[in-house]
């Protein structure tokens, strides 16, 4: 199985599809590590998702995750891995790219999605998403799950900070081997 975007796979929760797109950032690490080839990981939830089913049901928060898909399949470059982690919640792995690259990319599907609102129709119908982007993935040593769990912290920083934004990952601590000694 492939991460590789598509719209209908990124509405499938299946667990394989998450599976892939971690072995896809692991070898993101290795080329991260072997040729100091930095990558970009996106990882970005629709702002209030909760509320838009419990106030517009089922079917329109359904709708607002096929645009969410559609519009993530439509702006990444294209062969880009993704995948929807649960829910309203999707990461995209932006191989060989630099973090002001991903951060345009980033603001672009942010803007473009606030643009589009739920029902494109009504104009006073906002959809908007945070996204939270980790750079320099694969050039620390950290993990799959790392990765993730870096650009997961800046998605709820931008949560935390209003909503509607893209923030940057604080850059990963350096693995120290054991019995290293820090500098004094």
């Amino acid at each position: 199985m492939t991460a590789v975007a598509t719209s209908l796979a990124l509405l499938d929760e299946d667990p394989a599809r998450a599976g892939a797109l971690f072995a896809d950032i692991r070898a993101a690490i290795g080329r991260g590590r072997d040729r100091l080839e930095p990558s970009c990981l996106l990882v970005l939830d629709i702002d209030h998702y909760r509320a838009l089913i419990e106030d517009r049901g089922d079917e329109t928060a359904h709708q607002a995750l096929i645009r969410v898909a559609r519009t993530i399949v439509g702006l990444l470059p294209p062969g880009t891995p993704a995948a929807r982690l649960g829910s309203d919640k999707f990461a995209a792995l932006l191989n060989a790219t630099g973090l002001r690259d991903a951060l345009r990319l980033a603001e672009t599907l942010r803007a473009t999605l606030a643009g589009l609102g739920v029902k494109p129709e009504l104009p006073s119908d906002p959809l908007s998403v945070s996204i939270g982007v980790a750079d320099a993935v694969g050039l620390h040593g950290e993990t799959p799950a790392a990765a993730l769990e870096r650009a997961g912290e800046a998605l709820f920083r931008a949560k935390r900070e209003g909503r509607n934004r893209t923030k940057v990952a604080h850059p990963p601590r350096p693995l120290i081997p054991a019995g290293a000694r820090m500098p004094r």
